[in-house]
């Protein structure tokens, strides 16, 4: 398949489809986690490796599968990530432990990272500038919503029914859809646009080091304290490998992450920028939740319930960033959106000792929805703009890892600050924890307003491909 025959509409439905996929996982997966625990009688701190075994392998490879899709090709990365991810599935329904059932959800983890970068970088290298990008940055919005609604809705009513096992089963057959897409729509590199100069084995060694140990940290920071001696060595063997990771880079013939990419001011301030703004929303997520289900008794279906509006603004916001990327520089949509998700969780503070839903939760929620869904199709967009093709694959990796370690990060500061405040504090324990990440969220903004430089809107129709 050649570009001039490509139908890059098919290809905007992929990507949306293949986001819903890995998107899905998280949410679906959380609401079955009681079930899961009580099914093979796990004590809570063994069962949140069912998430974390997924997250390490997950942030862990995501450097090294974003250089996959540029020496390899994103159709390759594809068809091998959506396998691993739906081989994984399969296993973790029929685990009949939670030995296997981590080592599957290790499995879909990595199929995650390697799809992800790769699906990401489609945007960028097989649509058109103009109106059909900002189509499918707007796809790529709507599915963070469209995920949560499928992860608590139906992820609820299949394990009431049918048991948790089947939430595992809903994969293999979006998959294979995805599979069959993939084949008709993703195109082989040319020979001569296949950038295989090989890949440091090094650099990959330690950087999949380097995240497993920050996400073990951070992990166990929110259980175990941001002091306490275990976490902080971890965290300490992961910022060592970070920089051990740089120095090889720098070295290297055929880098996982060149670093001429953080030349590029944007760039670099965007991953900066992107992990403080994902550190507030997985922050403001455990909080709200937490929020429903200790501050105002909610049953766990019900909080889920109750967190709809959230994810109807996120889908609102996805809808409505297409047609605002083509007015305006993603660098004042930056401003304008974080402005907004700072709003709505300062209002998440203010509200917090009004022990009402309406008020303390669905107002605050719909107005930080908007904004963080705006801000981060905004950064992503700013982040990639203008990166060569040949490293597109490379950069989503780096952007998505910043998500990887942002999401657990934000969530860890919020039970830590709730912790400190202890269990006599009751609904002022959370006011303390949004107006933290009240704070992050200015201070993501800050940073923004201080480094970031204008780009055009989404206006022109030039296209960028080697194919």
């Amino acid at each position: 398949m050649t570009r001039e025959g490509l139908d890059y509409r098919l290809v905007i439905f992929l990507v949306g489809l293949v986001q819903l996929i890995i998107t899905t996982d998280f949410s679906i997966v959380a609401v079955a986690l009681p079930s899961i625990g009580r099914d093979l009688r796990l004590a809570p701190e063994a069962l949140s490796w069912v998430i974390s075994a997924a997250a390490l392998t997950g942030g862990g490879f995501l450097i090294l599968a974003g250089r996959a899709a540029d020496v390899f090709g994103q159709r390759l990365c594809l068809l091998v990530g959506l396998c691993l991810f739906a081989a994984g599935s399969v296993i973790s329904s029929l685990s009949p432990d939670l030995t296997v059932l981590i080592a599957a959800r290790a499995l879909q983890g990595l199929g995650v990272a390697i799809v992800g970068p790769a699906n990401f970088s489609l945007i960028n290298t097989l649509v058109p500038e103009g109106a059909p990008r900002r189509q499918a940055m707007g796809v790529f919005g709507i599915m963070q919503g469209v995920s949560l609604v499928i992860g608590l809705l139906i992820g609820g009513i299949l394990t009431t029914r049918l048991g948790w096992r089947s939430v595992f089963l809903l994969n293999p057959p979006i998959v294979l859809l995805a599979i069959a897409i993939t084949l008709r729509s993703v195109p082989r590199p040319a020979p001569h646009a296949v950038h295989n100069r090989g890949v440091d084995w090094l650099g990959a060694g330690l950087i999949v080091s380097g995240m497993a140990l920050v996400l073990m940290a951070v992990s166990r920071m929110g259980r175990e304290g941001w002091t306490a001696p275990g976490p902080l060595a971890l965290l300490a063997g992961g910022l060592i490998a970070f920089a051990l990771f740089f120095v090889a880079e720098g070295r290297a013939r055929a880098p996982l992450a060149p670093l001429s990419m953080f030349g590029r001011r944007n760039f670099a301030a965007a991953n900066v920028i992107l992990l403080m703004h994902l550190a507030g929303i997985g922050g403001v997520f455990v909080m709200m939740s937490l929020y429903m289900q200790s501050g105002l008794r909610m049953t766990a279906m019900r909080s889920g319930l109750d967190m709809m509006p959230y994810a109807l603004a996120v889908m609102a916001s996805g809808q409505a960033v297409a047609p605002i990327m083509g007015r305006f520089s993603h660098r004042m949509i930056t401003f304008a959106a974080f402005g907004v998700f700072a709003l709505g969780v300062g209002l998440l503070s203010l509200l917090s000792l009004q022990p009402n839903y309406w008020l303390a939760v669905a107002l605050g929620s719909v107005v930080l929805g908007l904004g963080a869904t705006t801000a981060f199709m905004a950064l992503m967009a700013e982040a990639t703009a203008d990166i060569p093709f040949a490293q597109q694959g490379a950069a989503s990796a780096v952007l998505f890892t910043a998500q990887q370690i942002g999401v657990p990060l934000g969530a860890s500061i919020a039970l830590s600050v709730v912790g400190l405040a202890g269990p006599a504090a009751g609904l002022a324990a959370f006011r303390a924890g949004y107006l933290v990440l009240a704070v992050l969220v200015a201070c993501a903004l800050g940073l923004a307003l201080l480094t970031l430089r204008p780009t055009p809107a989404m206006g022109a129709d030039r296209l960028s491909s080697p194919l």
